[in-house]
């Protein structure tokens, strides 16, 4: 029997409706939503990140942390397909110690009715040259409504960066190998995730990268590419491509000394345009 104080026909409709919402587009989340690269420079080359080191390595490939020299933070903000439900909220913070380098992220997908929220912890470290490992440990959180509560869990995920030649870079980034389950009660596991990735600088004003991707609960291997050009000093233009979900995506960069500004947005064939801002402070 149904508390009334819990339990209004209103409140029945939102949740119904939200509901069929989520099983409609839940092929297209199983391949995004929390489990995107993060940052809008990532974005603007269709999700490729492996082979990449920035403030948002610490989510995207962990390695990539241990080339940052400096004390950093960032903030950034995805809004999918353009629906007012369907917002994803990152903040990273990134902090290099002469052993090492510490980061620590947080992101949020979904509102009020339905969201997910992964808090991450990371460390990682040059072990030669030519050499960047790292691991990160994962909390993970959904929660459904105001009445059925959350559940939650711990997994971790790990990344390897070799500077193959001095212009090229290979990277390796895996989530979540062990596929934890939210709930006991559940038999879903969470996705594992695969990404590998390789970085070739034409020349200092030339970027491009290519990426394959795996995800267990999305059969089809993902094959992105992605193209930066550097312009003046401070201003890049981004392209990509990719072989499933968002086919292509494009957008610019502003970087100072100490401040990056990224806008880009991605299309998915079927569903429209998602985009994405993000702003890295550099201490």
């Amino acid at each position: 029997m149904f508390a009334p104080a819990y339990f209004s026909w209103k409140r029945f409709q939102r949740i119904f409706f939200t509901l069929a919402f989520l099983l409609f587009l839940t092929p297209f989340l199983l391949a995004g939503g929390l489990w995107e690269p993060a940052g809008a420079r990532s974005a603007g080359l269709d999700r490729c990140s492996t082979a990449l080191s920035d403030v948002w390595s610490i989510e995207n490939n962990p390695a990539g942390i241990a080339g940052i020299l400096h004390f950093s933070a960032a903030m950034g903000f995805q809004n999918s397909y353009l629906s007012p439900h369907l917002g994803t909220a990152d903040v990273a913070v990134i902090y290099p110690v002469k052993s090492g380098t510490f980061g620590m992220n947080m992101r949020y997908f979904g509102y009020s009715l339905y969201h997910e929220m992964k808090a991450g912890l990371g460390y990682a470290r040059q072990l030669s040259h030519n050499i960047r490992l790292g691991v990160r440990m994962d909390y993970l959180q959904t929660a459904f409504g105001d009445i059925y509560g959350h559940h939650s869990n711990f997994t971790f995920a790990l990344g390897l960066q070799v500077a193959i030649s001095r212009n090229t870079t290979m990277g390796l980034y895996l989530f979540n190998p062990v596929r934890v389950k939210l709930t006991r009660q559940s038999p879903e596991k969470t996705p594992a995730l695969f990404r590998f990735g390789i970085a070739y600088r034409f020349s200092p004003n030339l970027l491009t990268t290519f990426e394959a991707e795996k995800n267990t609960n999305w059969q089809p291997i993902v094959i992105r590419g992605g193209i930066e050009y550097q312009t003046q000093k401070e201003f890049f233009f981004r392209a990509g491509i990719a072989s499933s979900g968002d086919i292509f995506a494009f957008g610019f960069g502003w970087h100072l000394k100490k401040m990056q500004f990224d806008l880009s947005t991605t299309l998915h064939q079927s569903l429209g345009f998602s985009p994405e801002a993000s702003l890295n402070l550099s201490f």
